[in-house]
């Protein structure tokens, strides 16, 4: 089965990153992924999909700003303590990432998960406010006082084709068989 991996914290032992912690859609449970994890899930090689995260031409791992909005990331440095990737760009403790969305009485409550993976909603208000304060850092953004979500669906590769022969030769066998 696939999981959707939405990579919420990169922890370092000292100064030196060790792995990332990553929210595990649909179960909900925390995992964490080596880089070379990523790499490998970004790069098609396992049947995971991760979010938040994407690879440059040499391959590198950078924050996913194109797909799924990742402005900002925390670190965890020691026990209980996490600051943001992109220190100057907001100075709270806490993000939140959007997951989804769904309606209550008519109105559209956005599904989100925190940096110490507290699952909660809100609604489209606060959302907005919290866009406007940098504190939700990936998973949505605002476009002209409107919410995008992030999709959680990553474009289908095309398969690739059974040749005319391998399909007669397969043909073959069942009729001979039946024989």
């Amino acid at each position: 089965m696939c999981r959707k991996l939405v990579v919420t914290n990169e922890i370092f032992l000292g100064a030196r990153p060790i792995c990332y912690e990553a929210y595990s859609l649909p179960k909900g449970e925390v995992v964490e992924l080596t880089e070379k994890q990523i790499k490998d899930t970004l790069k098609g090689l396992t049947t995971d999909e991760v979010y938040g995260l994407a690879l440059t031409e040499s391959g590198d791992l950078i924050l996913d700003t194109e797909n799924f909005f990742t402005t900002n990331m925390m670190k965890k440095v020691h026990t209980n303590t996490l600051i943001p990737m992109v220190e100057d760009d907001c100075l709270a403790n806490l993000f939140y990432i959007v997951i989804g969305t769904h309606k209550e009485k008519g109105n559209t409550i956005y599904d989100v998960i925190s940096s110490r993976y507290e699952r909660t909603s809100f609604t489209e208000e606060k959302v907005k406010t919290l866009l406007d304060m940098h504190i939700i850092s990936a998973g949505a953004k605002l476009d002209k006082e409107k919410i995008v979500v992030a999709p959680l669906e990553k474009p289908e590769q095309s398969k690739p084709q059974q040749s005319a022969d391998t399909k007669i030769e397969k043909a073959t066998v069942t009729e001979n068989q039946t024989k």
